[in-house]
């Protein structure tokens, strides 16, 4: 992905998915394990999502956000590949985003 020719809108789509990515992974984690359950408060819930570990993988997400992307006709970005992924990940990691 070349930042010069690439449009910000499709940068921050993939971005936008890196949360959605992370946050589902995150709280997948923490029910299918028991952490989670109806007794506890947001402070504890959010407590547990900053202490746990994500991974991320480029090309996973890429397919996923391409699968979102193909659902749709009307959209405006196009087919996501890992390399793009990879190049917003390490972007959010230079802007000091806590990424692993």
């Amino acid at each position: 992905m070349d930042p010069l020719t690439e449009k910000p809108e499709k940068i921050a789509f993939i971005g936008y998915n890196i949360g959605i990515y992370e946050s589902i992974q995150k709280f997948a984690s923490l029910i299918l394990s028991g952490k989670i359950n109806n007794s506890l408060d947001t402070n504890k819930i959010a407590q547990l999502l900053s202490e746990t570990v994500t991974f991320y993988d480029a090309e996973m997400i890429s397919q996923l956000i391409n699968l979102l992307v193909g659902s749709n006709a009307k959209t405006p970005i196009g087919r996501v590949d890992a390399n793009e992924v990879s190049y917003v990940i390490n972007q959010l990691k230079a802007c000091g985003v806590s990424l692993p």
